[in-house]
């Protein structure tokens, strides 16, 4: 019976140390998904607080990017997940090829 007893505790080991390490690796993969989450938002905002300094500017440099005032205020209230200037250079693109 001691003999049986051994072969079963080892086989439990494996078992309860595999579990461990896959609750382990599954929260080390949610904390760096949360992380990159993180570090996207704040390029994100960091992106559009830049945007953002495009407002208030004068005509003719709206005129020199080839852009209206009108065009850049509407880029900068789309929401952080959508790249403003992508959006801005499209509107852009658009644009001059009607002209």
């Amino acid at each position: 019976m001691t003999v049986f007893e051994s072969n079963h505790a080892s086989h439990a080991r494996p078992h309860a140390v595999t579990l461990a390490r896959r609750l382990t690796d599954a929260a080390a993969r949610w904390l760096d998904a949360r992380r990159a989450l993180a570090a996207e938002r704040r390029r994100q905002r960091l992106n559009r607080q830049a945007f953002r300094a495009l407002l208030g500017k004068e005509d003719w440099v709206y005129r020199d990017m080839g852009t209206t005032r009108a065009d850049v205020e509407w880029a900068a209230g789309l929401p952080l997940e959508v790249n403003a200037s992508r959006e801005l250079e499209r509107l852009r693109a658009r644009a001059q090829m009607g002209r």
